[in-house]
């Protein structure tokens, strides 16, 4: 493997993990928490869900879905994890062209 290829892994590809694991983890358990607000202030955030549930927690998914993309940490999240789908891809053609004999 080239230099240039360490290079992109070193200042790309592993900066782009570190902000996804830690904006994902933000956004999976602190960003969104409807399911422990008083009812009075989740209701109001109901698009979908029906106004008659008896507790936050049974918030609708497509309404939880909504919620988190009112978040910009959410977007941050989604963009580093296409990323890292572009490096593994990327990565795992240039490992398949290596094995093949192709000159990269």
């Amino acid at each position: 493997m080239k230099f240039n290829h360490w290079l992109s892994i070193i200042f790309i590809g592993i900066p782009s993990a570190i902000i996804f694991f830690f904006s994902g983890i933000y956004t999976l358990f602190f960003a969104n928490q409807v399911a422990i607000m008083p009812q009075t202030e989740c209701k109001p955030l109901f698009i979908f869900t029906p106004q008659d549930v008896k507790y936050c927690s049974d918030i609708y998914l497509i309404d939880s879905i909504l919620l988190a993309l009112q978040r910009p940490v959410t977007y941050i999240t989604l963009i580093s994890g296409a990323v890292i789908i572009g490096f593994v891809w990327y990565y795992i053609r240039l490992y398949k062209e290596l094995n093949q004999g192709g000159e990269v």
